[in-house]
């Protein structure tokens, strides 16, 4: 067989097939795990998180969050202005959905709630804190990243 100008061309265009059949199925086999399950729903609410929002800012002390590396605990310090907290801490990486969860909130007489962080994977991690306090409904976030000795 003679290879010339037409022989190189099909060559080419199916060379060029086979990789977009192989990336379609590569791609099909791949999740993205989204951040957010109920993205268009927390769209649609956005007016009402603005609020908690803002509610938060307004506190003279604001909701602490950090992260003790000797002791493995992500300490969340609620303001005492407030009262006694209630809501959902929720605890995601953004590069999977595997790890999320969600916790109640659950302080001690100081308004202090400590998340055991030595079984959680070292890495990046986001806190959303969704809470109530007298009547009024605010809204935190923070990053922290949990290391491991």
């Amino acid at each position: 067989m003679k290879f010339n100008w037409g022989t190189g061309i099909a060559l080419v265009y199916g060379l060029f097939a086979l990789t977009m059949i192989a990336v379609v199925i590569r791609s099909r086999s791949y999740d993205p795990g989204l951040v957010q399950k109920d993205y268009y729903n927390l769209d649609l609410n956005y007016q009402d998180h603005l609020e908690k929002k803002q509610n938060a800012a307004l506190l003279k002390s604001g909701l602490k969050i950090g992260y003790d590396a000797v002791k493995q605990v992500i300490r969340v310090q609620f303001p005492t202005e407030t009262g006694q907290p209630d809501g959902f801490i929720k605890c995601y990486r953004p590069s999977t959905v595997k790890d999320d969860m969600r916790l109640k909130i659950q302080t001690g007489p100081e308004g202090q709630m400590e998340i055991p962080a030595a079984q959680l994977p070292a890495g990046l991690w986001r806190l959303e804190v969704d809470w109530r306090a007298s009547g009024i409904q605010y809204f935190n976030e923070a990053i922290v990243t949990v290391t491991h000795a």
